[in-house]
Formats: C-alpha cells, sequence, structure tokens
C-alpha cells in the first residue's frame, strides 16, 4: 500500500505526482480535485502575468 501525500490516507494503485501541492505521490482522488485544479490555475496565472509584461 502506498498513502496519498496530501490526504495521509492509503490508496491502491499507483499514484500520481502530487507537485505543486507537494513533493510526493497523491491518490487518484486528490490528483482529480486538487492537483489537476491547482496546475490548470497556476497555468493561468502564469499566461495573465506573460500578457501583462507584453510590451513593456
Amino acid at each position: 500500500m502506498k498513502y496519498c501525500s496530501i490526504y495521509g490516507k492509503e490508496f491502491e494503485g499507483w499514484g500520481n505526482n502530487a507537485r505543486p501541492v507537494n513533493e510526493g505521490t497523491c491518490c487518484d482522488n486528490c490528483n482529480t480535485n486538487i492537483v489537476i485544479p491547482r496546475r490548470i490555475q497556476d497555468h493561468m496565472n502564469s499566461i495573465k502575468g506573460r500578457e501583462n509584461n507584453c510590451g513593456n
């Protein structure tokens, strides 16, 4: 068994890279509901940052 680095509970399966939430491995549920939305938000913020600096 592996432990989810976000929830701290055991899970079955391969697990998922929990970055950028933390440096561990997370369960599928945390990956879907926490990690992926965070990655999308970080990406959107980086796009907005580039748009704001365009031409400066």
